[in-house]
């Protein structure tokens, strides 16, 4: 039941907050629930898990053998890493209301007031960019996406999987079920994480 963190959740989100606003401390403010339960969670099984909060600068990766990839500008919100793989958790503070998609297959919110707020984050697949910076980090090493919306965001859960997010699996959940443990199923086997993976890792944090 140990779980060693590193850096600080929200952070750059922070940084961004003179340029962006009000939206940018609202994800901030979410990441760090996100993070504050998701090492709650951790904290009361066996085992040791590293938690990884905002990690950036992650333009042109290499490693696993491949070739440089691309990102453009992009940031992990939160990474659970074992030596047995990871699990990459994106926090969406998307606000209360219904969750799903439109007619065209496009993400949306329907808010309590009925207004209907497209969701961009439901119809890319740059989470699968992400997800390949960690495969490289670690070596080949493999995991799953999860998507964390807030308590007041209902899933419908027959519609949202209509978004291109889905096309190469993942997990679309609420805080709540990450305070249950819904997500123990696929979490890896905490088994020692190699320290040459942690180094790489450690080198993209956006705060210690």
């Amino acid at each position: 039941m140990v779980v060693q963190v590193h850096g600080r959740p929200g952070t750059s989100l922070d940084t961004a907050a003179d340029q962006y606003g009000s939206a940018a401390r609202r994800g901030a403010f979410f990441e760090r629930r996100v993070g504050q339960a998701v090492q709650g969670w951790l904290e009361g099984l066996p085992g040791v898990y590293h938690l990884f909060h905002d990690l950036v600068r992650l333009d042109h990766v290499t490693g696993a053998g491949l070739a440089p990839m691309s990102l453009g500008l992009a940031n992990i919100d939160h990474l659970v890493l074992t030596g047995a793989g990871w699990l990459l958790i994106d926090a969406k503070g998307c606000g209360a209301g219904v969750l799903g998609t439109d007619a065209r297959g496009k993400g949306q919110l329907t808010t309590l007031a009925g207004e209907r707020v497209a969701q961009p984050w439901m119809d890319t697949s740059r989470s699968y960019s992400q997800a390949g910076v960690v495969y490289r980090f670690t070596n080949g090493k493999t995991g799953q996406l999860v998507w964390v919306v807030p308590e007041g965001t209902d899933i419908d859960e027959a519609s949202a999987a209509q978004a291109r997010i889905f096309e190469r699996g993942g997990t679309l959940c609420d805080l709540t079920e990450i305070v249950s443990g819904a997500l123990e199923p696929m979490l890896p086997d905490p088994v020692p994480v190699d320290p040459w993976d942690l180094e790489r890792l450690t080198g993209h944090l956006s705060a210690s």
